[in-house]
């Protein structure tokens, strides 16, 4: 492939795949490295070279991808029993069947198949890869139940750090906490998101996670939104995520 060492108009492989809606820059690295794409006619597995969007023909499963895309937003109130994701083998409802789309799009990050609230969805790969990595610290609030008393002990340890696994301790920020006869509801705020993070933090602390409802996405809330419902993000609101987004170290 061709390149000429002016870098104007040109655009990093994989971040040219998700600004043309194929998905996050983690699932386009994913099709890349699985030779799903091409560029001039070859296939390329480096996410890391340029694309001159003046001269290169980048084809996904023999289609050609342009940037010239119209990007959608949408906030939903996921149900329970439903999956975070854009298919699914055994034929589980997916929060895709929820929001009918003619375009492709697909969720911002996950929430388990039992967890509730607020998920955004949407064909911008830029913004859903600033959104869910780890270094842009994105809050996100949830509203938990577990089953017996978290005693004051432990609820003080959870923003010093919980280890779950073998890396870097999971970390929340406790907001309020409330005692029932059987259980504890903690009100907690997340900037990471591992793989079932809130539920390995408190299964460290000896309780059962029974309930797990996402409250707020950074600034957004489902509000009077339904269960199972969904709508479009305004303007000013896409404007306020794409700000809070540039203005995390990247």
């Amino acid at each position: 492939m061709m390149m000429t060492e002016n870098q104007e108009n040109q655009i990093r492989f994989n971040r040219f795949l998700a600004k043309a809606g194929l998905g996050s820059r983690r699932v386009c690295d994913d099709l890349i490295q699985k030779g799903l794409v091409t560029v001039n006619g070859k296939v390329e597995q480096n996410p890391a070279i340029r694309i001159n969007l003046d001269s290169d023909q980048v084809e996904f499963q023999g289609k050609q991808i342009k940037l010239e895309v119209q990007h959608h937003y949408y906030l939903l109130n996921k149900p329970a029993q439903v999956i975070t994701t854009t298919s699914d083998p055994y034929g589980r409802a997916t929060i895709i069947d929820l929001v009918p789309s003619q375009d492709r799009i697909y969720p911002v990050g996950r929430l388990d198949y039992d967890t509730t609230g607020v998920i955004l969805l949407t064909n911008d790969g830029d913004l859903a890869y600033s959104l869910t990595h780890p270094k842009f610290q994105i809050p996100k609030t949830y509203a938990v139940r577990v089953l017996g008393k978290v005693s004051q002990a432990d609820l003080e340890r959870i923003p010093l750090g919980i280890n779950i696994e073998a890396k870097t301790p999971a970390i929340a920020e406790v907001l309020d906490h409330t005692y029932l006869d059987r259980f504890t509801d903690v009100k907690l705020v997340l900037r990471e998101g591992r793989k079932r993070e809130i539920k390995r933090i408190f299964m460290a602390l000896g309780h059962k996670v029974v309930k797990l409802h996402r409250e707020q996405f950074a600034f957004l809330r489902v509000g009077d939104l339904a269960v199972g419902k969904f709508r479009e993000l305004s303007s000013e609101e896409i404007k306020q995520l794409k700000e809070l987004a540039d203005g995390y170290p990247g």
